[in-house]
């Protein structure tokens, strides 16, 4: 590993228990990491039927997974409209100049 890579330890809890982290993140991201986790974690052992903590952390994981997958698809549809709006941009530009300079002629 190279010396200029820092790892940071940190002690997160998740539903009650203590788990040491280590990573060369922020400390601070590391533990807001784990309490959005935490937090998913504690929502759905409420509304579940599963109690036991590994079921919970699998419905969390799979929760989780979900809102990135929505997100990530969101986000490609919106990378494409935008290209399609700026080529159609650059398209009306392009124009517009060829015409311009047609004039000038």
């Amino acid at each position: 590993m190279p010396d200029s890579v820092v790892e940071n330890k940190v002690i997160v809890n998740i539903l009650g228990e203590d788990y040491p982290i280590t990573a060369t993140q922020d400390p601070a991201y590391i533990s807001r990491i784990a309490d959005f986790v935490d937090s998913r974690m504690k929502e759905l052992a409420q509304v579940s039927r599963a109690k036991a903590k590994d079921k919970v952390a699998i419905l969390a994981a799979l929760s989780i997974a979900s809102e990135l997958f929505e997100r990530t698809d969101r986000l490609a549809e919106w990378e494409a409209n935008t290209t399609t709006r700026l080529d159609q941009a650059l398209t009306r530009l392009d124009e517009v100049l060829a015409g311009a300079a047609e004039t000038e002629d």
